[in-house]
């Protein structure tokens, strides 16, 4: 019995030969320089340098730019806690990143960690690879978890005045109290001028640069005041006086007021109190405030302010050695 050998149609062979020359130009693509990026571009970052964003997404001028789907290196990137979004086109063998990052207010340490606080409120830890970000964003010193919050939110509601350039003008900021404002910050300027606010006037901060321009000296002193929309400038040195004065004109009423019987009684009181103080508010680190677990009531030592977990605040009556609600 004789077998017949197989033949293929011409159809059969057609489909064939399509097969064998895609499979041919892969392989010949795959291996041949054309396949390679020849160029790589990057945009919209700030913070992250190129290098930085190709090094996370893991591409050089050797990666075959057809080969691996764009999705893979967006997914690298924004894996990066400071980035918010990774786009990525692809066009004639130019891949470019457009990175879009998320604002930085500030930083601050903590626990001998640097860490950085976003516009939405949340703290990232910088990871020393990254502490040359630094530069472009203020030392918070002093603040506590409440006061960085506050910040925050003026920052969001005043996010297109309140921008990046202007941010990295700022070298640190510091809570700062008055006889007439508990809540001000003194923010020292990368130039060594120095500007005195407060939350409500934060956003008049976008007027700097056309002050500067009328500044005449160096370490020129400005107290920003939304309430009248004015920029004072002051002498430094008479606003540092002026604080100190006002709190010796305090220390010495006290001290009027009092008899030396009412002192010694006020001396003895006080320090029971700070023995019972001592003994019972415990000092938390994270949130820079004081807690009593008897009476469920937590004491911020920058504002002096009392409040308890469902943010009601209260103030000490004298009259009846007891904490009131205060609003």
């Amino acid at each position: 019995m004789v077998r017949r050998k197989a033949k293929l149609t011409i159809k059969q062979s057609i489909v064939w030969s399509i097969v064998f020359m895609m499979v041919a130009s892969v392989f010949v693509y795959y291996f041949s320089a054309d396949s390679h990026v020849k160029v790589l571009s990057c945009k919209n970052n700030y913070y992250l340098s190129d290098s930085e964003v190709y090094d996370l997404a893991n591409v050089s001028t050797k990666t075959r730019l057809y080969l691996m789907p764009s999705i893979l290196f967006e997914k690298r990137v924004e894996k990066m806690p400071f980035v918010e979004s990774c786009k990525i086109s692809k066009k004639n063998r130019k891949l470019t990143f457009d990175v879009q990052e998320k604002l930085i207010v500030g930083y601050y340490v903590n626990d001998n960690k640097n860490f950085a606080l976003c516009q939405d409120g949340t703290s990232i830890e910088i990871e020393e690879q990254y502490l040359n970000m630094i530069v472009h964003f203020p030392l918070l010193s002093n603040f506590n978890a409440r006061q960085r919050k506050k910040l925050c939110e003026q920052f969001q509601k005043h996010s297109k005045i309140l921008t990046r350039d202007l941010i990295e003008k700022f070298a640190e900021i510091v809570p700062y109290k008055t006889s007439y404002d508990n809540n001000m910050f003194k923010i020292t300027m990368q130039d060594g001028n120095i500007i005195y606010t407060n939350l409500k006037s934060i956003k008049m901060l976008s007027k700097y640069q056309s002050v500067l321009t009328k500044l005449k000296g160096q370490s020129v002193c400005l107290v920003l005041d939304s309430t009248h929309s004015t920029i004072e400038k002051v002498n430094c040195d008479d606003f540092t006086s002026k604080k100190k004065d006002e709190k010796q004109k305090e220390n010495s009423e006290e001290e009027k007021e009092e008899t030396p019987q009412e002192a010694e009684t006020s001396e003895d009181q006080s320090s029971e109190a700070e023995s019972e103080n001592e003994a019972e508010w415990v000092y938390d680190e994270n949130t820079g405030v004081y807690y009593h677990e008897a009476i469920g009531m937590y004491y911020d030592p920058n504002t002096g302010e009392y409040y308890d977990e469902n943010g009601t605040y209260y103030y000490w009556d004298e009259d009846s050695q007891s904490f009131v609600e205060a609003y």
